[in-house]
């Protein structure tokens, strides 16, 4: 796949950022800034995510005070100018000290004119949405013709929706778009096949279901999500465009699973099949770290640890941080020593990441654990001064800490106080478990094996 160079290890930074009070950006060295900047994913990740998506990104970038404020308000200045956010554009004109230019006054008012004209064009079907009675008869219509005569408005008008919706969610009045885009969405349709129209409906309640954090119910993020998927798995698009909204969809994605405070469990199991692992694999290899915080973060998902960390490792030249080779030195490597090490690290990717910021108590918990249990596979008695080096505690938090496994039935050993060491009880392996993971990759070995037999072919094409 014409791999890059493995990644070096970073550097150890001096001294661990500070802490800061909620809703102030920490106060960083220029050191610690310049280290933590390094493991900043945001230009990689921006590429496959909607203006507005980018927003919550960049106030998340603001908060971890890696860069100047005055830097990242530029660049939401910037990135405001593409949308018609024009009073939200012009608070961020005077945090920078500046005046806003007059063109941009003079776009509020096109704005308004255009939303003022199309709100009354679209009046009469506006007045049917606000009717209780008949958005229940919408789904019982068998056609566009005749949800037009029982309304009595022209079927213009019903494409016309999805562009007055459009308009709204680029004013940033995200619940009015949501709402105009599911009674669309509700609506007959000529064809069971999604028009073009129909698809930027689906695309901008997704991101209008993330941008609320709307995680739960009918209509959530995950379940618009999972819609997207069912029509790129059916879509007779090319296959180039295809993999393109496939990455778009994972990055989507990545809002739905760690900013909800409970994420939808089919929708990680989505995040982590073998088909997106190979869009990963292809187009977006920096997505490796969330796969690995997954991992690590989600205790049920043990079951995938040991194959994951097999494609991981396949991609080390594509992609490296202090995640992925954490989970390589304690799966691939059995280096504990190393893994502890990454550990440490990886504390700073967390606290540079828009997505994992909020997660490095549970992540360094569970990571925790995941050492400790490897360990107690290879080894029947373990000291537990030698384990708490490992796992960067004291002797006495570390042994607190697996007296409170045990009890809560997550490790099978009794604890020898007189010799100062965990006795582990074995369990015979599994056979049956054994078969099923040594064929668990088959499809993305075959994926891979396909990618690379289509570049051999067009090398030797080019020859």
């Amino acid at each position: 796949m014409g791999k890059k160079p493995a990644a070096k290890k970073e550097e150890e930074p001096s001294q661990p950022a500070p802490a800061a009070e909620a809703g102030e950006a920490p106060q960083l060295s220029l050191e610690q800034a310049k280290h933590l900047a390094r493991y900043d994913n945001t230009a990689k990740m921006t590429p496959f995510l909607d203006r507005h998506l980018i927003f919550p990104i960049l106030n998340q970038v603001l908060e971890s005070g890696i860069y100047k404020d005055v830097d990242v308000t530029r660049v939401q200045v910037q990135l405001l100018s593409e949308t018609s956010m024009i009073d939200y554009a012009m608070d961020q004109y005077q945090l920078i000290g500046e005046e806003p230019p007059a063109s941009l006054v003079e776009r509020r008012e096109e704005v308004l004119e255009q939303l003022t004209s199309c709100k009354e064009y679209l009046m009469d079907l506006l007045q049917k949405l606000e009717d209780d009675d008949a958005v229940r008869r919408i789904p019982n219509f068998k056609s566009v013709g005749e949800l037009c005569d029982d309304f009595q408005i022209e079927p213009e008008k019903v494409d016309e929706l999805v562009r007055y919706a459009k308009m709204q969610f680029d004013c940033g009045n995200y619940e009015l778009a949501a709402a105009l885009l599911k009674h669309y969405r509700n609506m007959p349709h000529a064809s069971e096949t999604l028009t073009d129209k129909q698809v930027t409906a689906l695309w901008g309640s997704a991101a209008c279901a993330l941008l609320l954090k709307e995680f739960e119910g009918a209509d959530s993020a995950a379940e618009l999500l999972f819609k997207l998927d069912e029509y790129l798995e059916n879509s007779k698009a090319p296959k180039s465009e295809v993999l393109l909204h496939r990455t778009w969809l994972l990055h989507w994605t990545l809002f739905a699973i760690f900013w909800s405070d409970k994420p939808d469990q089919k929708l990680m199991d989505f995040f982590l099949n073998e088909k997106s692992l190979s869009i990963i694999s292809l187009s977006c290899p920096h997505l490796f770290r969330y796969v690995g915080a997954c991992l690590i973060l989600q205790k049920r998902l043990k079951h995938l640890v040991k194959d994951t960390v097999w494609i991981i490792h396949h991609e080390t030249a594509s992609y490296s941080d202090p995640i992925t080779r954490f989970l390589l030195a304690l799966y691939t490597e059995m280096d504990y020593d190393d893994a502890q090490h990454e550990l440490q690290r990886c504390e700073q990717v967390c606290l540079s990441d828009c997505f994992l910021r909020d997660h490095w108590n549970e992540f360094q918990e569970n990571a925790r654990l995941h050492i400790f249990e490897s360990y107690c596979r290879i080894h029947q008695c373990i000291n537990i001064q030698m384990i708490s080096s490992k796992l960067n505690m004291e002797a006495e938090e570390a042994e607190l800490w697996i007296v409170k496994l045990i009890q809560n039935a997550k490790l099978d050993a009794r604890i020898d106080s007189e010799k100062s060491r965990v006795v582990m009880t074995k369990a015979p392996p599994n056979v049956y478990q054994q078969v099923i993971e040594k064929t668990k990759n088959l499809a993305f070995r075959s994926t891979m094996l396909v990618s690379n037999m289509d570049k051999e072919k067009a090398e030797k094409a080019s020859r």
